[in-house]
Parts: C-alpha cells; sequence; structure tokens
C-alpha cells in the first residue's frame, strides 16, 4: 500500500510547483524568447518539437567538445609561461 505523505512533503512540493512555475512565468515572458517564438524559426520550431529537441541536444553535446578544447588550450598556454619563465630564469 502506498504511504501518505506528510504535511511538509506536500507543502515542500507545492513550494517546488510554485517556484518552478515562476521560472517558467519568466522565461516565458522574456522579451528575447517571445521575439524567437514570433520568428519564422520559432514558429516553424514549435510545430515540429522532435526537431527543436534534436537541435537543443546537438548544441549540448557540440558545447562539450569546444568546452573541452578550450580548457586544453588554457593549461597549454599556461605550461607554456611557466616554462619560458622557469627557463629564462635560470
Amino acid at each position: 500500500m502506498a504511504k501518505e505523505e506528510s504535511p511538509s512533503t506536500l507543502k515542500d512540493l507545492q513550494e517546488l510547483q510554485r517556484k518552478l512555475s515562476l521560472l517558467l512565468e519568466s522565461f516565458q515572458n522574456n522579451s528575447k524568447v517571445v521575439a524567437f517564438t514570433k520568428s519564422p524559426v520559432g514558429q516553424y520550431l514549435d510545430r515540429h518539437p522532435f526537431l527543436a529537441l534534436t537541435v537543443l541536444v546537438f548544441i549540448a553535446v557540440s558545447a562539450v567538445p569546444v568546452g573541452i578544447f578550450l580548457l586544453l588550450v588554457v593549461f597549454t598556454s599556461l605550461a607554456a609561461l611557466v616554462g619560458v619563465i622557469l627557463l629564462e630564469g635560470c
């Protein structure tokens, strides 16, 4: 049998639902989001949700290798800088 939820759990869930609805409302009322959804691209993606999800996943997945590459560039530059300082200091 299902255990009944305590009043504090229900209160926490209602608070979470209220915060989530406020967050979604703030996204929907954002002027940039409204402008995008009224654009032809936004309307097309609204009519094709699978394509919108595919584009979103593609952007998220492609950001990971770019981030790793940029970290590699930063660490390589720091290593080269430390190497130059150590070699010139001797």
